[in-house]
């Protein structure tokens, strides 16, 4: 492992986080190894994806359409103070991601109204990365949700930004293709 392969892998999970965002889901399983034991995983909400195939579909169809009033759900996800090594044993790249933002809880339009909760959150994501002919890719996604605290309200029906126009998908990705996304 170079330091090539620490800022790469890095950037990788960067561009993982600010996809979120910005809505761009329907890419994100490109950053992911194209194999049938490749794992997302959230313990905490008994999330369990298992198999490149599947993480596309769950990307593509299930989480696109996440936030269905809105364009988004994540805000500001930021990443601390990531720890990345080799686990020469396992043949992969390791990381733990710290990272904090917020939550607007807004998933599920029967439920959830405006104004909605905003949470301040922390997760933990504890990853595997493999190298790829395309470069490093994510073998393992898991996130632990360490905390939630409502800390503001966000009044979506008065509100004229890019998430309640959903246009968010025309904001370029600093990294996931720069040019803008038009909704399908």
């Amino acid at each position: 492992m170079t330091l090539d392969d620490i800022l790469e892998v890095e950037q990788l999970k960067y561009c993982y986080e600010q996809a979120y965002p910005l809505h761009r889901h329907d890419e994100m399983p490109e950053m992911f190894v194209k194999s049938e034991n490749t794992i997302f995983t959230i313990p905490s909400a008994n999330d369990l994806t298992i198999g490149f195939s599947e993480i596309e579909e769950k990307f593509k169809k299930d989480l696109f359409y996440v936030s269905p009033s809105e364009d988004s759900y994540h805000t500001g996800w930021q990443i601390t103070l990531p720890l990345i090594w080799e686990d020469s044993l396992h043949g992969v790249i390791r990381g733990i991601f710290p990272t904090f933002g917020h939550f607007v809880m807004n998933l599920v339009p029967d439920i959830f109204k405006p104004p909605y909760h905003v949470n301040a959150t922390s997760e933990m994501w504890i990853d595997d990365f493999e190298k790829t002919v395309g470069g490093w890719r994510i073998k393992r996604l898991q996130a632990q949700f360490l905390m939630g605290q409502s800390i503001w309200k966000w009044n979506a029906e008065i509100d004229n930004t890019y998430a309640t126009r959903k246009e968010l998908r025309q904001i370029p990705h600093p990294y996931l293709g720069r040019e803008v996304k038009k909704h399908a």
